[in-house]
């Protein structure tokens, strides 16, 4: 499969070697700044485009949109229109309604991929996590706690950029949020209901000879409510003064099960965690770490996979029908937090297990 990639940043820093490492092909990048576009296809010895357009009538078989989320819509629209497949960054779009389209664009065109990048559902960990759930390793969910703290925003002296626009999709909750809610649905099952907060800790980051207004939110605390009854609990911090480990814990009326740092532990109720962690199954080539370049590394075997005639190879992927419900969550959560934190329903909750390429 040939891959075109619009947007440099995480496209070219984690998704060019990563898809290269699965033996994708990938035939270009394009992007605004046409200076650092150069620069970067240079050192990575591939061809740079004009515009994303341009790449867009190229040899490309599939589109990668790693841009900020006000674009999505315009060029997931347009790679599908031009008869691509596309995988589109999180979130999906600005707002819900964006997304809609987005979906309606790939509905029309079946034959064509139309993925979230949620990698983080193509890593064995997660996979092996989901499976102890369906299988009813824990019994029925009772209650999920996942917190997420780093400091990488704590630095005052960071300078302005689109993510602290919350009119260009900038954000914790959009950024890390539809991460955790993907994966939430994934492993957990459906969420109905959201209620939260949001909050800007450093309103104001230099840019250019002074300072700006920051509009988009550096904290967020979700309350969730699942479909099957169960509760949730979401914290992320992007200023926080250390780093935690990432961690995730779900306890059932049965058992419990928690995914930290990487690893899969599950314990009986009352009993002892017990180390599950799967062991790769691909190769992880040096110099790609951490889980979501290593679930781009997976991600790209199941798409060399699907192209060479596996159907079921991308069956755990995030389509454009689970976007659209990750999108009115993040919607709902904005609502909650304009209406003092009350409870938002979320209903056409779609299939939450990536059934559908659309």
């Amino acid at each position: 499969m040939r891959v075109g990639i619009i947007g440099t940043g995480w496209g070219t820093r984690v998704q060019v070697p990563a898809f290269q490492a699965a033996g994708l092909e990938i035939v270009g990048i394009a992007a605004q700044n046409m200076e650092k576009t150069r620069q970067e296809a240079a050192r990575l010895g591939i061809p740079a485009f004009d515009s994303w357009r341009d790449l867009l009538a190229s040899a490309a078989d599939l589109i990668s949109i790693v841009t900020p989320p006000a674009t999505h819509r315009e060029f997931a629209v347009a790679a599908l229109e031009a008869g691509k497949h596309v995988l589109c960054e999180k979130p999906t779009a600005l707002v819900a309604a964006e997304a809609q389209a987005m979906l309606a664009a790939a509905q029309a065109r079946p034959q064509q991929l139309a993925l979230i990048d949620h990698e983080l559902r193509f890593l064995p960990v997660w996979q092996a996590a989901r499976a102890a759930v369906l299988a009813g390793e824990i019994g029925i969910v009772r209650h999920v706690v996942s917190s997420i703290v780093q400091p990488s925003r704590a630095d005052l002296t960071r300078p302005w950029s689109w993510w602290s626009d919350k009119d260009q999709g900038g954000g914790v909750w959009g950024a890390i949020g539809s991460h955790q809610l993907d994966t939430l649905r994934f492993v957990c099952g459906e969420i109905a209901a959201v209620s939260g907060t949001l909050e800007t800790f450093i309103a104001e980051r230099p840019f250019e000879d002074g300072t700006r207004a920051v509009t988009s939110d550096d904290f967020a605390a979700a309350s969730l409510r699942f479909a099957d009854g169960g509760f949730g609990s979401v914290v992320m911090s992007l200023v926080g003064a250390v780093s935690e480990t990432d961690t995730l814990t779900v306890h059932g009326d049965a058992g419990a099960l928690r995914v930290e740092g990487g690893r899969l532990h599950v314990a009986r109720r009352g009993g002892e965690w017990q180390d599950r962690t799967p062991a790769h199954s691909v190769a992880i080539p040096a110099g790609i770490d951490g889980p979501f370049p290593i679930g781009t590394v997976y991600l790209g075997h199941a798409l060399r996979a699907y192209a060479a005639g596996d159907q079921t190879a991308l069956a755990p992927g995030a389509t454009f029908t689970d976007g659209l419900h990750i999108q009115r969550l993040l919607d709902a959560l904005h609502q909650s937090v304009a209406a003092n934190g009350s409870w938002v329903e979320v209903g056409d909750h779609g299939s939450g297990i990536g059934d559908r390429l659309v």
